[in-house]
């Protein structure tokens, strides 16, 4: 599938989402949102889909929201910001919408790989952390820079920053809109590897095709436990994700036994 600004490829177990602007660095509409979304849900319904490497075309993951939707007057956060105060306020479901196309990566039943290098600036480096695991080069460069324009980061980060670094790092990261590096992000464990610019495709493929070898159902239970920050909620989700997987499993029927490969 290739769509105005990103494109979907592969087949089996992996499968790839590109961004496809490189000649704005990959920065983000509306219109990539959606398509983001609709790409979501239908690798969702894709049973045989384990892992999705998401990366961008060109030299960078992400540069953030494209500023023309800030600077025209039919832009998104113009056209946010003509909406009168309300309670409800009326802004919510716009921002709620766009929200969507990260939102379904952590509910996914199969994991979301990032492979970042170049910038991943704001809502770049929002799509990065909504990603399972990120995959990055050494000298990736990350901020959410929100701040600078007065602005939140409301794409999630506010959930998966606190989750990951503590609520003090997360604190700083959002407020300072500081830049760090693809290796600094390992050390404070937002990424799990960086590699050379050049070998970062490589590195992201090789780990799909390790986690591909899991079941889906292992894959889909064990990310559903792994969110629920409630420890006996926790528990018992992974208790029903046992119980299927079991129900699934090639168990050894004998000593002399052993389960194949998935």
């Amino acid at each position: 599938m290739t769509t105005r600004h990103i494109s979907v490829d592969g087949g089996g177990a992996i499968r790839r989402i590109a961004l496809n602007r490189p000649a704005r660095h990959n920065a983000q509409t509306p219109l990539m949102w959606a398509e983001l979304a609709e790409a979501g849900a239908e690798l969702a319904a894709d049973p045989q889909v384990r892992c999705v490497v998401v990366s961008g075309t060109g030299e960078s993951f992400s540069s953030g929201i494209d500023l023309d939707e800030m600077r025209r007057p039919d832009g998104f956060l113009q056209r946010l910001a003509a909406h009168p105060e309300g309670d409800p306020d009326p802004m919510l479901p716009s921002i709620a919408k766009a929200q969507e196309a990260f939102r379904w990566m952590e509910r996914a039943p199969f994991l979301v790989i990032a492979a970042v290098t170049g910038v991943a600036f704001g809502a770049g480096c929002q799509l990065a952390l909504a990603c399972d695991v990120r995959i990055v080069a050494h000298t990736a460069r990350f901020a959410l820079r929100e701040v600078r324009y007065g602005l939140i980061p409301d794409m999630g980060a506010t959930v998966s920053l606190p989750r990951t670094v503590g609520r003090e790092r997360a604190l700083d990261l959002i407020l300072t809109g500081r830049e760090f590096t693809g290796a600094q992000a390992v050390e404070m464990g937002l990424a799990l590897s960086s590699h050379p610019d050049a070998d970062v495709a490589t590195a992201a493929s090789a780990y799909a095709a390790e986690i591909a070898r899991v079941p889906r159902s292992g894959i889909a239970h064990t990310k559903a436990a792994l969110s629920e920050p409630d420890p006996d909620r926790s528990l018992q989700l992974a208790a029903r994700g046992q119980a299927a997987c079991v129900r699934q499993a090639d168990l050894p029927r004998s000593a002399g036994d052993s389960p194949r490969t998935p």
